[in-house]
C-alpha cells in the first residue's frame, strides 16, 4: 500500500488550534509542525517533536511526541524557554508490513467499517481518527496469520458507527453473503461500537438461514492507549470466524475488563451497556451462545445452536427507515405519535415502562391519554407494537387494566424483545412485506433469536 506523506502547511496556516501567543512565538522561532524543540521552564526540560494541537485541546498547551513514542502536552508560561533543534520528522505513517499468509489454513474473510478498532493516531493533530485500513490493522497482529488465512479483504467504507444506516447494512449483508457463499470458513466484520447492536440486528434479520459464522467485532478504546481491547477482539473474532460450529449473526467483546476471555453474544440479543468499559456488551434476556479464552479454546454456552450446513442463504435486504421508537416517560403527550402518524411513518416501536405501559387513565381535562392515538394509527393501518425500557423480561398485554386496554385497540406486544431490535425488525419486515396480518405475524414470532417464549431467572444481569 503506498502512503501520502503527511504535507507541511504553510507557516501561517501552521498550528491553527493553538493560541495566537504561541502561534507567535512559533513564527518568531520558524517552528513548524514535525520540527524538534527543547522545552525548558522552572520544573522540567523535555525535548520532542512539535505536533498540531486538535481541536478540542488546550490551546496554550505544547503537544510534543516524545522519544518514547507517546505524546504530552505541556502548558506553556512566559518564564518558559522553547529551542528548535535540529532532527525534523515528516509526521507520516509508519511503514506497513503484512506478514506472509501460509497455506493450508481455515479461510475467512473480512469486510472493514471503520470504527475505533480501526482508529489510529494522527501524527500531525495527535487526536484519533478513523483511517486504518484493514492491512494495518492485520500489521500489529501478526499471530492472526498463524491461525488463519484470508480469502478476502475489504475495506467497505470508513466511518463511525454513528453515521451508518439501512444503507450501509445493505452493503454489508450483500458482501457477506457473498463471501460466505464463496465457500470461505467464515466472515468477520470490524466496526464501531455506538450502534454494532443494531448493526448485528438488521443483518440477523437481512441474512437469514446462514451456513457459517458471521462475527461482528470492534473496540472500545482506540489504539493508541495501553488498554485497548481491539486486538484481543479481532483475535477471538477471527478464530471464532474459522472454527466456531455456530452458524448465526454474533458480536464478538471482551467478557470482563481483563483480556482473559472473550464472548459470542448473538447479534438479535445483545445491547451496549457502557459508554467506555471494555466488557461493555452484554446479553439480554439470553445468555452468551459460547466464551473463547486467549489459547483459542471455544466453550460453547448454550444447546441447540444452529449449526453450519451446506444448505441455501437467503439475502433479504429491503427496509423502510420511516419507522421510529418512542420512549414513555411521566407526562408524555401523544402529540408525539400524532406527529408521527401525520408525518406518514408505517410503524412505531413503543419503549413502555414496566410490562408494557403507557399514560392511560389520565385526569380528562389533561387530556394525555395514549389510547386515542393509538386507535387512530391502527385505524389508519399502522403498526404499533410495545416493548420495555426495562431491557430485561417482558411485557404483557393482560396483567393490569391500563395494558388490557392498549391490547384490545390493536397494539402488538412484542414479549423479550429489546426495543432497538423491535425496531430493527420493524423496518426489515415492512421493507419487505405489505400485508398487515402478515407483518404482525412475523413481528410475534421469532426469526432470528430475537424471542424467546420463557424468561429465565438466571439470565438477569450476567
Amino acid at each position: 500500500m503506498t502512503k501520502k506523506k503527511a504535507q507541511i502547511r504553510t507557516t501561517k496556516e501552521d498550528f491553527v488550534n493553538y493560541s495566537s501567543k504561541l502561534r507567535k512565538e512559533f513564527t518568531r522561532l520558524t517552528i513548524s509542525p514535525g520540527d524538534r524543540i527543547s522545552f525548558v521552564d522552572e520544573k522540567k526540560s523535555i525535548e520532542g517533536h512539535i505536533l498540531e494541537q486538535n481541536e478540542l485541546g488546550d490551546p496554550n498547551a505544547i503537544l510534543i511526541k516524545m522519544d518514547n513514542g507517546y505524546n504530552i502536552g505541556i502548558q506553556f508560561s512566559l518564564t518558559a524557554t522553547i529551542r528548535k533543534m535540529t532532527g525534523r520528522v515528516e509526521l507520516e505513517s509508519f511503514p506497513i508490513r503484512i506478514p506472509q499468509q501460509k497455506s493450508g489454513l481455515p479461510e475467512i474473510s473480512l469486510l472493514a467499517t471503520g470504527g475505533t478498532i480501526a482508529s489510529r493516531i494522527d501524527y500531525q493533530t495527535g487526536g484519533v481518527v478513523m483511517a486504518m485500513q484493514p492491512e494495518e490493522i492485520f500489521a500489529s497482529l501478526p499471530e492472526l496469520f498463524d491461525e488463519v488465512s484470508f480469502k478476502s479483504v475489504k475495506s467497505l467504507f470508513s466511518m463511525g458507527s454513528e453515521d451508518m444506516n439501512f444503507r450501509q447494512w445493505r452493503i454489508i449483508a450483500e458482501e457477506s453473503f457473498n463471501e460466505l457463499n464463496s465457500g470461505v470458513q467464515g466472515v468477520v466484520i470490524t466496526h464501531g461500537t455506538d450502534i454494532m447492536g443494531y448493526s448485528a440486528a438488521a443483518l440477523s434479520f437481512m441474512l437469514q438461514d446462514l451456513i457459517s459464522p458471521i462475527i461482528i467485532t470492534g473496540a472500545q478504546r482506540s489504539s493508541d492507549r495501553g488498554s485497548y481491547d481491539g486486538a484481543i477482539n479481532l483475535i477471538s473474532a477471527t478464530r471464532a470466524a474459522a472454527k466456531a460450529d455456530i452458524a448465526s449473526v454474533m458480536i464478538c467483546m471482551h467478557e470482563t475488563s481483563s483480556d482473559d476471555t472473550c464472548l459470542l453474544t448473538l447479534g438479535t440479543k445483545v445491547r451496549k451497556m457502557h459508554t467506555s468499559r471494555r466488557d461493555a456488551f452484554r446479553p439480554i434476556n439470553d445468555r452468551a451462545l459460547a466464551r473463547i479464552d486467549m489459547a483459542g479454546k471455544i466453550t460453547e454456552l448454550q444447546e441447540n445452536l444452529p449449526r453450519r450446513n451446506e444448505g441455501n442463504m437467503n439475502l433479504q435486504t429491503g427496509y423502510n427507515d420511516k419507522v421510529t421508537l418512542i420512549k414513555i416517560f411521566p407526562g408524555i403527550s401523544p402529540d408525539v405519535l400524532d406527529w408521527y402518524i401525520d408525518k406518514g411513518t408505517p410503524g412505531v416501536i413503543i419503549e413502555g415502562t414496566g410490562l408494557g405501559h403507557v399514560p392511560t387513565f389520565t385526569p380528562s381535562k389533561e387530556n394525555r391519554s395514549w389510547i386515542p392515538s393509538f386507535e387512530r394509527a391502527i385505524d389508519e393501518g399502522i403498526f404499533v407494537g410495545m416493548t420495555s425500557q426495562c431491557l430485561y423480561g417482558r411485557v404483557h398485554p393482560f396483567v393490569y387494566k391500563a395494558l388490557r386496554t392498549s391490547y384490545q385497540v390493536g397494539v402488538t406486544f412484542l414479549q423479550d424483545m429489546l426495543p432497538e431490535t423491535a425496531l430493527i425488525k420493524l423496518g426489515w419486515t415492512l421493507g419487505n412485506y405489505n400485508d398487515p396480518e402478515e407483518i404482525r405475524r412475523l413481528m410475534v414470532n421469532n426469526l432470528a433469536g430475537e424471542i424467546n417464549s420463557l424468561s429465565k431467572f438466571a439470565e438477569f444481569l450476567i
